[in-house]
């Protein structure tokens, strides 16, 4: 009998937000933080400003036919605008059964990162993620799927036929700008952090942006063991940052219900 689970690092809540407050991001972003500091106080919370703006290239790679996506994987491949950081291509696994996604195998010889982690959508709807991230500074020939299997050996068990030609999904590629500018705190640690980030057609951010997503944070406490720990989170944090989600989505004109995540508009919605 095989069986399988890791312990969930982070929760992640994403909400959608409506584009046409945002035609001057800037503006639209002053109001809408105003409101989320408001709402934060309101359930006795704590504002920590922060000020960091990271832009960059992102597209999507796939099988013409999407051969990925139909099996709920997302291969989404990053360019920086800073030259120094090169290219970030992640793989993740995202399924409403948790031990179907940690099941997946990710492995990658170079991988730097692989995560495990709870996504929330409104209105509290949790989908498990399990993603390997590789940073790079020249991208890898990845035009089909022998290619992409020898960086992500595990896509083998996919049955994809190996010369099957992998290029960008959709022809779709935004230029996205990411505004991590706040942290808030409901008692105790961790941290909660927060964001906004925009989708632009390439290049073009003086227009309205085609998505909005307003996500929020928080990583679970080291308990100092290394392995298959139990996951730790305060109570207080998760009650506070439920409460919050809650009242955000109560935000008459501001949040988009009907797109869920940035990658099922790039891929499904288009």
């Amino acid at each position: 009998m095989d069986t399988f689970n890791l312990p969930v690092s982070s929760r992640e809540y994403k909400l959608m937000l409506n584009t046409d407050r945002f035609e001057d991001r800037n503006q639209g972003s002053v109001v809408w933080l105003s409101l989320v500091d408001f709402l934060i106080k309101k359930q006795g919370g704590k504002v920590i400003e922060t000020d960091e703006l990271e832009e960059r290239k992102t597209s999507y790679l796939d099988t013409l036919d999407l051969a990925l996506y139909q099996h709920r994987f997302a291969l989404r491949l990053r360019e920086e605008d800073n030259g120094e950081d090169g290219y970030q291509i992640n793989l993740k696994y995202r399924d409403s059964d948790r031990y179907l996604s940690a099941a997946q195998d990710l492995y990658s010889p170079q991988a730097d990162k692989t995560k495990f982690e709870e996504d929330i959508s409104p209105p509290f709807v949790s989908k498990f993620s399990h993603s390997t991230s590789i940073k790079t500074n020249a991208l890898p020939d990845l035009s089909s799927m022998k290619k992409v299997i020898s960086l992500f050996p595990g896509l083998e068990n996919l049955k994809i036929d190996v010369d099957t030609a992998v290029k960008t999904a959709k022809d779709f590629k935004v230029k996205e700008v990411a505004c991590k500018l706040r942290k808030f705190q409901f008692g105790e640690d961790p941290p909660i952090k927060a964001s906004l980030s925009f989708w632009y057609l390439t290049e073009r951010k003086n227009n309205w942006p085609l998505v909005v997503e307003f996500s929020f944070d928080y990583d679970a406490l080291d308990n100092g063991t290394s392995g298959d720990k139990l996951e730790m989170y305060p109570r207080q944090v998760v009650e506070g940052a439920n409460r919050f989600f809650s009242a955000l989505q109560k935000q008459a004109g501001w949040v988009n219900f009907n797109t869920t995540t940035k990658t099922a508009f790039a891929l499904e919605v288009l």
